[in-house]
């Protein structure tokens, strides 16, 4: 466990298969997939009542949540053991650049801000479907097109970038940690939600 022993609040779930997604076989993507769809909306209802935020699937209400997390966002110190592994990670590195890193991983979000992260994730994706019909939740199990291989994402969206438009599934796990990671840097916005979801809403394919 890279995280501090304390004793949660918050109603985690967990996955039923505890594994990175790489690994999945084609069988278990599909189960995985078909689990996290049907827990979308017990996740929804619960981050509402615990945060006390209403969540109607409205953009503006990504505002909302987004203000009450950057609120109660709990911040650890990252453990020792984490650390020590990084350092070996970083050992052929350039030594400014690795103590830039070790920095930056000097603190992380309690394991119960981790779980509430992953619920906004879905809630997220939830907005996206329920205000745009061509958007759907998806995933794919080919290893060698795309980096989110056998992860529930977004599908729909194309970069008019190419000719013809290509393809681009929003990995909206990844990017909703990005942003949270503002939180730990000192300058989160509570319109960091709304702004990425209106950045990604051009790419959106009719």
């Amino acid at each position: 466990m890279y995280w501090q022993k304390k004793r949660l609040k918050y109603d985690i779930l967990v996955p039923p298969i505890s594994k990175p997604f790489k690994k999945f076989t084609p069988k278990e993507a599909e189960d995985f997939f078909q689990w996290y769809i049907s827990q979308i909306d017990s996740r929804v209802r619960y981050l509402q009542d615990y945060s006390g935020v209403e969540l109607d699937y409205t953009v503006d209400s990504l505002i909302d949540i987004w203000e009450w997390f950057i609120k109660n966002a709990e911040i650890e110190k990252t453990p020792q053991k984490k650390i020590n592994e990084l350092k070996k990670d970083l050992k052929k590195q350039p030594a400014n650049f690795a103590r830039d890193i070790l920095n930056e991983q000097s603190k992380q979000f309690t394991l119960e801000t981790e779980y509430i992260i992953n619920d906004i994730v879905m809630y997220f994706g939830e907005v996206y479907v329920r205000n745009n019909s061509s958007i759907i939740w998806g995933y794919s199990t080919d290893k060698k097109a795309r980096g989110s291989v056998n992860e529930p994402v977004l599908i729909g969206f194309k970069d008019r970038d190419f000719d013809p438009p290509a393809r681009v599934d929003f990995q909206i796990n990844q990017l909703i940690h990005i942003v949270a990671d503002g939180i730990l840097c000192g300058d989160p916005k509570k319109e960091d939600l709304f702004e990425q979801y209106y950045l990604w809403q051009g790419m959106v394919f009719n």
